[in-house]
């Protein structure tokens, strides 16, 4: 995602946030909990450090710090949004590096079902007028393993694989395999990360859609509250043969910044983004420039309820040229395509039971472009039951 006009505007946010972080850093550590005594725990070893401090944040039901803390060691793909669970699930590798085992996992099967309502667009009156409106089901399953191999250095990874069957035989079930590893490096106030991620769609009958890169990532940990952190990604993305003009080589860079606050009841992550994608095979709007801005808000009323908001827009500028021959235009002449995409969901997080959890969730997509098939709006609703082990 980057064009200059992108670039300006994602390094003048970045610059802003980094300056703030200047100035909560003078507070340092002062609202951490005591520290164990630097004798048994010093900045030599950072893991034992950080891990006896998310502990310790937990105890004291300050989800937030607990989770910032933790994070400093292992970094795990595909949580939920709960900051609870988040850090319960961090809190079980900590658990076992204390009493002497340095390799720790945890587990996770969800299902539910929902309602999947296609909004009317241009594509939609374009196609005849008639969106979609499907139930689904849905279930999730994966989990995640992490070894701390030294005082300093910790390698995670996760695996997420998502399936949802629509109640309509004229349509395709989605199918999602997600997976991660990486080895990460915690600092005194900090960590720096290298790592493979990856990604297979099902695309229907063509087959599977494959992404695969690898990323570095470099953070900073300002206080008790605050995270600064940049990642730098190079990924492949390759479809199946009927579609694979949409093949793509992508680089992104992304800054945030998360803070927790309400004494550690609640996380707000805001980011930007930017890069570049190549098209690989001869795709009809080129190579494009991309730029966008996310934010995740996540607060627990209780240690067994919870709430979720998440957000984000994108703009997509490509650099080949079209013939236009849309009539909703005049005259007809060459253009670029180009998109915005907007996103933006919530829901609840209840814990009824001991590892089992409930939520209910909406999303709303909505993607704008000058290009008739381009344009997509989406509004789902759904409610799933979550175990944890």
């Amino acid at each position: 995602m980057s064009t200059n006009q992108a670039g300006s505007t994602g390094a003048g946010f970045a610059a802003g946030l980094f300056g703030a972080s200047l100035l909560l850093g003078d507070a340092g550590y002062a609202a951490e909990p005591t520290r164990v005594p630097s004798a048994a725990y010093p900045d030599a070893l950072p893991v034992a450090n950080h891990l006896a401090l998310g502990r310790s944040y937990l105890e004291r039901r300050e989800y937030a710090r607990a989770v910032l803390e933790f994070e400093q060691v292992l970094r795990f793909d595909n949580l939920p949004p709960d900051l609870h669970e988040q850090a319960e699930i961090y809190a079980r590798s900590a658990r076992d590096y204390a009493a002497g085992r340095r390799l720790s996992g945890f587990g996770y099967a969800e299902t539910g079902g929902g309602y999947y309502r296609e909004n009317v667009t241009r594509s939609t009156n374009a196609a005849g007028g008639h969106p979609a409106r499907d139930w689904f089901w849905k279930a999730r399953a994966g989990g995640g393993v992490s070894y701390i191999a030294s005082d300093d250095v910790t390698v995670d990874a996760t695996l997420d694989y998502r399936f949802r069957y629509y109640d309509n035989p004229q349509r395709r079930d989605d199918s999602d395999l997600r997976w991660n590893a990486a080895v990460k490096q915690s600092l005194p106030h900090g960590s720096q990360a290298i790592g493979v991620r990856g990604r297979a769609s099902y695309r229907g009958h063509p087959g599977y859609r494959n992404d695969y890169g690898v990323f570095v990532d470099r953070s900073f940990a300002v206080n008790a509250d605050n995270r600064i952190e940049v990642e730098g990604e190079f990924r492949t993305r390759r479809y199946p043969l009927d579609l694979r003009q949409r093949s793509r080589d992508i680089a992104e860079v992304t800054a945030s910044w998360t803070h927790a606050l309400l004494d550690g009841k609640a996380s707000l992550t805001l980011s930007v983004n930017g890069g570049r994608e190549w098209a690989t095979h001869n795709r009809p709007d080129g190579n494009s420039n991309f730029f966008g801005a996310e934010f995740n808000f996540g607060m627990d009323f209780s240690a067994s309820l919870g709430s979720f908001l998440l957000g984000l827009w994108e703009h997509n500028a490509y650099l080949g040229d079209r013939t236009l021959t849309d009539s909703d235009f005049e005259p007809v002449s060459f253009y670029r395509r180009s998109d915005d995409i907007y996103e933006i969901g919530g829901g609840l997080t209840y814990g009824f039971a001991r590892d089992w959890s409930l939520r209910p969730q909406v999303l709303y997509t909505r993607d704008e472009s000058n290009t008739v098939g381009g344009n997509y709006s989406s509004t789902e609703l759904w409610l799933t039951i979550r175990k944890r082990f």
